[in-house]
């Protein structure tokens, strides 16, 4: 599938603060041009489309004075960009979008081979002359606090923007990218403009050009649009906070929900901080998945679902979120109680070896991603999804064989520090009786 090649994408943008010569590995080739912009070309099967994605290392971890400045300029770039591209008649097809992480800040455009240079010469314009009108600033601004005030409808996100607060309590990870409507109200056309000029230089981008393209007209036009000049600037990320300690307990009712449902928050290892703990944990985490789905539903049909939300490759955190759909809401309390339990007994149950292989080939096999060989199209059901900056490329081409190298104490060990213990974070909607 071509969707292994977008989440191979999504591992490389690390390399925009490397100096190393260009590498190839698998179908892909990666090298920084003389103006420091880094490129990833991704070779594709035979088709007359491609896809270009512009990825800044910067987002929401960058607001110093005001939430939400990041996503103002991402919104009001890809804005710009659109008229420009419209106005020039190139035609992207059917997908054209945008994203702001709290690491990163993306644009992403397909269309037919021959529009490369039209592509990536908008992107340089806009790039390197970025000027909105007052006219821009308003409607981004107002387009976006009316995202906002939707998006807080949603009894869901609002549970969930809480328990990311708690989760990351003393730093801009536990605010979302979009940020608070106070700070996007104060924000200033001047605000914006030197957050483009303080984090938008050329040391923190990647370029990832997927297709069969012409790789020297595609590095000429780059190096053209985007000005032959260096410009730098530091990332600083936040350290990964620890928790405060005690489990935060969230509670709301409401009508948007049938039957209660439950979220448990876990913090975790992530490979970015140390890849030993990391992998024990993912380890772990993937038996544990598979053992408490067979107890609580086909066993014991105490839940009527069980889904886990993982992070353990993102930059900017490591977490686990499993959410519990409950099959009775009146027996709730029951129903936490039984949930805690069996994830404290299988935490405290050593995994043998044979369970810890069967879960590593799991991940392996997950691992993966050079081995697809679908049409370009299919980028586009994982364009929505987080594309970070702080992958190690090396581990990435190793991880296939380093899970299978697994520490069996180690993942026991890590078991028994996270997950014999209640929850960071415990958050419950209930429906109205």
């Amino acid at each position: 599938m071509f969707k292994r090649i977008f989440a191979f994408c999504c591992m490389l943008l690390a390399f925009a603060n490397s100096n190393a010569s260009p590498t190839k590995c698998a179908g892909a080739s990666f090298e920084k041009l003389e103006n420091g912009i880094s490129v990833v070309f991704v070779d594709t099967e035979p088709s007359d489309f491609l896809l270009i994605m512009l990825c800044v290392s910067s987002g929401s971890g960058d607001d110093v004075d005001k939430r939400g400045v990041a996503n103002l300029l991402r919104y009001m770039f890809a804005r710009k960009l659109k008229e420009r591209s419209d106005s020039d008649s190139i035609q992207y097809g059917s997908e054209s979008n945008s994203y702001t992480g709290h690491d990163q800040s993306v644009y992403y455009f397909y269309g037919r081979r021959e529009n490369l240079e039209g592509f990536i010469k908008n992107l340089g314009t806009i790039f390197s002359n970025f000027k909105p009108t007052t006219n821009d600033f308003n409607e981004s601004k107002a387009a976006i606090e009316q995202q906002i005030e939707e998006d807080r409808k949603v009894d869901k996100n609002v549970v969930r923007y809480e328990a990311r607060k708690s989760l990351y309590w003393h730093s801009n990870y536990g605010i979302e990218p979009a940020g608070d409507i106070d700070d996007l109200k104060a924000a200033s056309e001047e605000d914006v403009e030197n957050f483009k000029k303080k984090n938008y230089t050329k040391n923190r981008v990647t370029i990832i050009v997927a297709g069969r393209i012409d790789k020297n007209l595609a590095r000429g036009a780059i190096v053209q649009h985007f000005g032959k000049e260096k410009t730098e600037s530091k990332i600083n990320r936040l350290q990964e906070p620890p928790h405060h300690g005690s489990t935060v307990k969230i509670s709301k009712n409401s009508s948007q929900t049938n039957v209660a449902v439950v979220e448990m928050h876990w913090r975790v290892p992530n490979y970015r901080t140390d890849k030993k703990k990391a992998l024990a944990t993912e380890i772990f985490v993937e038996h544990l998945e598979k053992t408490l789905k067979k107890r609580l539903i086909e066993e014991q049909k105490v839940v009527a679902s069980i889904a886990f939300a993982r992070s353990f490759w993102n930059y900017e955190y490591g977490d686990l979120r499993i959410t519990i759909t409950l099959n009775n809401s009146a027996s709730l309390k029951n129903a936490v109680n039984a949930v805690l339990s069996e994830i404290k007994c299988i935490a405290a149950d050593n995994m043998t070896a044979g369970q810890a292989k069967e879960a590593a080939e799991r991940l392996a096999a997950s691992s993966d991603w050079f081995s697809s060989n679908a049409d370009l199209f299919d980028f586009i059901d994982l364009i929505s999804q987080r594309i970070s900056s702080g992958y190690d490329l090396d581990f990435l081409k190793s991880h296939k064989d380093f899970v299978m190298k697994f520490d069996l104490d180690e993942i026991n060990a890590q078991a028994k520090e996270i997950f014999t213990k209640d929850p960071c974070v415990i958050s419950i909607i209930r429906p109205i009786q």
